[in-house]
């Protein structure tokens, strides 16, 4: 989709439309926790209506944002070819995933131990979170194993739609299990009321929140380059 700010039309748009013609609204979407890569093809007005949010207050901030964001919102991912998408994918987010699973299931284990008896949803937390931690770390081999090297084949083929058929349900098997890590997330957020600490929280406390937020954000912006943007362009 190619247009202007002014003649974009947001009321007939998904939420991964607006993600790919506006990544600065990628950090919009996160302080309101739209989802704009498991369930991207969702209007973008239902989002908003789901959410109860007004879908012009949204709109307008994205537009008041648009030049103050970090480089990364910047990048035009679409306009990357597929290798370079999945080297990134690869390097980027599959090396922050698991740096960060043990250090977060360190720092759960920690407050799990000191207020798991005086508060039980700190070992819910911890249980949800180990259960992303291991739908994650099972999924991302699939990727570099099986999926990455055959969307590298079908680049490389001299009959690319006989090999493109052949990718369609490893693609739909990792959409699946990303809907399913989607939901988990989901749980944390409501778990931890959208990450915030209680305020008597101790420093260790505040910080495994931020860890996870974090986490939180950086798998959106994984799942939204390979759901929005590497899949299609392994599907044309």
């Amino acid at each position: 989709m190619t247009t202007t700010d002014s003649t974009f039309d947001f009321s007939t748009c998904t939420v991964a439309d607006l993600a790919l013609q506006f990544p600065q609204a990628i950090g919009i979407f996160n302080t309101y926790y739209l989802d704009y890569c498991c369930h991207g093809k969702t209007p973008f007005m239902q989002a908003c209506a789901d959410a109860g949010l007004n879908p012009h207050k949204i709109w307008q901030e994205i537009m008041e944002t648009k030049f103050n964001q970090g480089p990364e919102s910047k990048m035009r991912f679409e306009t990357w070819d597929a290798t370079l998408l999945i080297d990134y994918i690869t390097q980027h987010h599959h090396t922050y995933v698991r740096e960060s699973i043990p250090q977060i299931m360190e720092l759960l284990n920690k407050i799990s131990d000191v207020h798991g008896q005086d508060s039980p949803y700190v070992l819910t937390i911890r249980d949800t979170f180990n259960a992303l931690a291991e739908e994650l770390l099972n999924h991302l081999p699939k990727e570099e194993e099986i999926l990455f090297p055959a969307i590298r084949r079908l680049l490389e083929s001299s009959t690319p739609k006989s090999v493109a058929a052949s990718i369609q349900f490893p693609i739909s098997v990792m959409e699946h299990e990303h809907d399913s890590a989607g939901d988990l997330i989901k749980s944390l957020r409501s778990l931890t009321s959208q990450y915030t600490s209680p305020a008597s929280a101790c420093p260790t406390f505040q910080y495994t929140y931020k860890m996870l937020k974090e986490f939180d954000e950086d798998l959106m912006q994984h799942i939204h380059l390979e759901n929005n943007i590497l899949f299609p362009k392994a599907k044309m």
